[in-house]
């Protein structure tokens, strides 16, 4: 079993000593360890292009990105190897670094495990023999654990943000901390509380693989929401009605004892994005509504054709 730690913020600073305490508690477990600093990487962003899904698809394909020349290409083998993730990420305001959100971008659309099913079931049908199919690697249960260090409190997006990145690969979070009150350098090392928590929740990523991934205890703090345990909510245009930021599911706000709860329905939980069903229903969508074409897509050249010729973009001066 191997656990990856990723890092996301500076070399030997606070979120780097909280992931390697983590692994610690992993390799005590007797977990294989590894760590990547994601600063060290040159990951491009995402140009939205949809040739992941549509090849994914039409053609039950891989669903490859078409950016070669960065460093995708290696992180995405290391989280395929592992079978837990510690990812650990400094708050900038209020949310995490925008290198781990591009890194999420690209993972997004091509890594989705129902897409990936999606795909290999095309291959099966069809008796599509040529050509890479989705890595088989994908549909194994990862456990993620999840890290948010603060210089304050101001990291309310944080944990949010680190529960998406989780989301497209269908990883099992079974813990997520934040870590706040640590703006100085490597002052975390003096906090002999947050050092031991870290270290608990990598041995409990450890333990727990080597048992029934499937059935993996959820050690975090609880949170509003029953399914994911996140506690940022969208409100409804109705005073009881409330929605998941993270995993989308809908459901009743409720009060009692000063306490918020939110009650989810068997119907609405189906319909988390957390959930294969959730995902399903989502790439349904997409290929019904977004990826079915307009029966006037003939018209678009036309249509752009006064953008094109609308202002020149501004761009720095060459310094050849």
């Amino acid at each position: 079993m191997k656990v990856l730690g990723i890092t996301c913020g500076r070399k030997m600073s606070n979120t780097e000593i909280l992931v390697k305490e983590a692994l610690m508690g992993a390799e005590e477990a007797g977990a294989e360890v590894e760590i990547v600093r994601l600063m060290d990487l040159n990951i491009k962003p995402c140009t939205g292009c949809n040739a992941c899904v549509i090849n994914l698809f039409e053609k039950g394909g891989a669903g490859e990105c078409v950016i070669k020349d960065d460093d995708f290409k290696f992180i995405d083998e290391k989280i395929l190897e592992c079978d837990g993730l510690i990812l650990g990420a400094p708050t900038y305001e209020k949310a995490p670094p925008g290198y781990l959100k591009t890194l999420n971008d690209r993972m997004g659309p091509s890594h989705d495990m129902a897409f990936r099913m999606i795909a290999k079931k095309i291959r099966e049908e069809k008796g599509i023999t040529k050509g890479e199919g989705p890595d088989e690697r994908s549909f194994k249960t990862r456990l993620v654990s999840l890290f948010a260090v603060g210089g304050s409190d101001w990291t309310t997006l944080a944990l949010p943000m680190l529960q998406i990145f989780a989301l497209p690969m269908n990883m099992t979070v079974v813990d997520q901390q934040l870590f706040n009150w640590v703006a100085l350098p490597a002052s975390v090392a003096l906090k002999d509380e947050m050092l031991q928590r870290a270290r608990r929740s990598g041995r409990h990523v450890g333990e727990t693989l080597k048992g029934s991934v499937e059935n993996a205890e959820y050690i975090g703090p609880q949170g509003v929401c029953p399914v994911c345990n996140s506690s940022v909510l969208e409100l409804g245009k109705t005073s009881d009605k409330a929605l998941c930021a993270v995993c989308g599911v809908k459901g009743t706000l409720k009060t009692e004892g000063g306490a918020y709860s939110l009650e989810v329905t068997e119907e609405d939980r189906a319909h988390s994005h957390i959930l294969l069903s959730g995902k399903f229903q989502h790439a349904e969508d997409l290929k019904n509504f977004s990826l079915n074409p307009d029966p006037r897509m003939d018209e678009i050249p036309k249509l752009i054709e006064k953008y094109k010729s609308y202002l020149q973009h501004s761009r720095p001066e060459s310094k050849l």
